[in-house]
């Protein structure tokens, strides 16, 4: 176990870390363009380890132990000290001493999370904290278990009154999903239409451009009679890629505004069979029904939306679900319960 001058040199090494790193030692605005942030990690993390040890009983540590953590605490606080002091005077090249700074703190923070990391667990058992969490946890659980018991006896002629109670709360809790998800989608068709508007004005706009070059091109530059063929093919070229760039991007922005649309369109549509399926649901009590529409609304929800704004060749090969297949096995034990 570590000697008592150990255990206050290490609290008082703590203590001094932990005024370094309340202070703003990472840029200072004498330093200039020369900051400390390469050292930031480090020094959080040894503000971690000092706030962790100094509420532990440090007379548990090994003896040999709690000498190699004072030294790195000690080695940490010379390096702390000499940011803290650091200015641009220091030497003939500052950037170099911060530099070596940095390094010697890494290697020092590196070295004390290496000593006390394995310490800390042993020193929070020794301080009573798991022992408390865990009889307090085990008082928690037999307060929960008598009051489950309480609940079972007082309820226990009331049962199915307890089923409907349950029923209507797993209900309710998947209507709140449903209406949780209708809610994201229409967020996200407005979203997707809002940002549509933007590409079509922009596809607008370079439409009236590619128009206005196309018309000003024709009329300006003017070639001289003199002009030759290349001079000629030249002004035709030139002319022909600005106006072929202005056609490009009013394609480019006019597909990007479709795709939106599409995209809002299909949120849109899912938000509204969703809704439908609630409809469906609230309007009846039969669970094959209920599984009925579910399947008829999963894949209206999420399958292949056809809106025209985008071409759709059908390529994609989707599952048909026929509904009415849905309750042919009951059917089928029940007639044959009955044949027989």
């Amino acid at each position: 176990m570590a000697n008592q001058q150990n255990i206050d040199s290490i609290k008082l090494g703590l203590e001094q870390i932990t005024q370094y790193t309340c202070k703003d030692i990472i840029t200072r605005s004498t330093w200039g363009e020369i900051n400390f942030n390469k050292a930031s990690a480090d020094i959080k993390l040894v503000s971690l380890i000092a706030a962790d040890l100094t509420n532990m009983p440090l007379e548990y540590i090994p003896e040999k132990v709690a000498q190699n953590i004072l030294s790195r605490i000690q080695q940490i606080v010379q390096w702390l000290d000499h940011i803290d002091n650091f200015n641009l005077e220091s030497g003939s090249n500052p950037a170099q001493i911060r530099d070596d700074i940095i390094r010697q703190l890494h290697d020092s923070v590196e070295g004390l999370n290496q000593l006390a990391s394995p310490q800390i667990p042993y020193l929070a058992y020794r301080n009573d904290d798991v022992s408390k969490n865990i009889e307090a946890i085990n008082s928690t659980k037999d307060e929960a278990e008598k009051l489950l018991e309480k609940i079972k006896l007082n309820f226990q002629d009331k049962e199915e009154q307890i089923n409907v109670i349950v029923t209507a709360a797993k209900d309710a809790s998947a209507n709140m999903g449903v209406v949780k998800f209708t809610q994201e989608f229409d967020d996200e068709a407005t979203s997707l239409k809002n940002r549509s508007w933007k590409w079509l004005i922009a596809t607008g706009g370079f439409a009236f451009m590619t128009i206005l070059a196309a018309v000003l091109f024709y009329f300006w530059p003017k070639l001289s009679p003199d002009a030759g063929a290349w001079e000629t093919i030249r002004n035709v070229v030139s002319k022909s890629a600005i106006i072929a760039v202005l056609f490009t991007a009013t394609i480019w922005c006019g597909r990007i505004y479709r795709a939106l649309m599409h995209q809002s369109t299909i949120n849109r549509h899912r938000a509204l069979s969703l809704r439908t399926f609630q409809a469906f649901v609230k309007a009846t009590y039969d669970d094959r029904t209920k599984d009925a529409v579910l399947m008829a609304a999963t894949r209206t929800i999420f399958g292949r939306v056809p809106t025209g704004l985008v071409n759709d060749n059908g390529s994609e090969h989707e599952s048909e679900v026929n509904i009415f297949d849905l309750g042919r096995p009951s059917v089928d034990r029940h007639s044959g319960t009955n044949g027989n």
